[in-house]
């Protein structure tokens, strides 16, 4: 969700502590962010969205305290805001918007294209890159949606997280994968490691 888009809510206390070291657009992004959140717990669990009360542990990541069976996540990428909530599982979603990337770290996560070309055209050669960069984007929110919902440090040689190019879902360590639509022409993952049978996501 783009976050000018989200009228802000009220919030708690706890969750207005965390932003008191932010500032202009991230403390926005922030609230926003946490105000996502709620409505898709409430969805989930049919309790009012002022009611839900959201917390961080340690390394940031973001529990519910009024559900602890409810695991959650949320992701921002310039703007951009992604959550998600289930019961019985370790979730994970990420978003991302694509950036320039070296060359360097395109071959070390397989990009397909990566090599150095001579296209002989600046036009056709910058398209190229646009394309390498986003294909980079779009496997790392696979990667990183995998690493939260793991409990991962985000970075952690997430390479060895094989991502097939045109695969729409997929397994990885016990947490499966899924690539959702591009929103705003930023890709969007999601992972999930089952704890029950009751398992189930709610994103937005």
């Amino acid at each position: 969700m783009d976050e000018t888009n989200l009228q802000i809510a009220p919030v708690g206390t706890d969750d207005l502590r965390a932003p008191h070291t932010l500032s202009g657009v991230r403390r926005r992004e922030f609230l926003a962010g946490r105000t996502l959140l709620c409505l898709a717990v409430a969805e989930l669990t049919g309790v009012p969205a002022e009611e839900v009360q959201i917390g961080t542990r340690s390394g940031k990541r973001p529990f519910c305290l009024s559900a602890r069976e409810v695991d959650v996540s949320i992701s921002h990428s310039a703007g951009r805001i992604a959550v998600m909530a289930a019961h019985g599982c370790e979730v994970g979603i990420d978003i991302q918007i694509p950036v320039p990337v070296s060359t360097r770290l395109l071959l070390r996560y397989d990009v397909a294209g990566a090599e150095p070309t001579d296209l002989g055209d600046g036009d056709q050669e910058a398209r190229a890159a646009t394309e390498l960069h986003y294909e980079f984007a779009d496997a790392w929110t696979v990667r990183e949606a995998c690493a939260k919902s793991l409990g991962l440090r985000v970075g952690a040689d997430l390479w060895r997280i094989r991502v097939p190019p045109r695969a729409r879902r997929g397994d990885w360590g016990g947490t499966h994968w899924y690539r959702m639509p591009p929103f705003q022409g930023c890709p969007v993952a999601l992972a999930l490691r089952p704890r029950s049978r009751n398992a189930g996501p709610r994103s937005q």
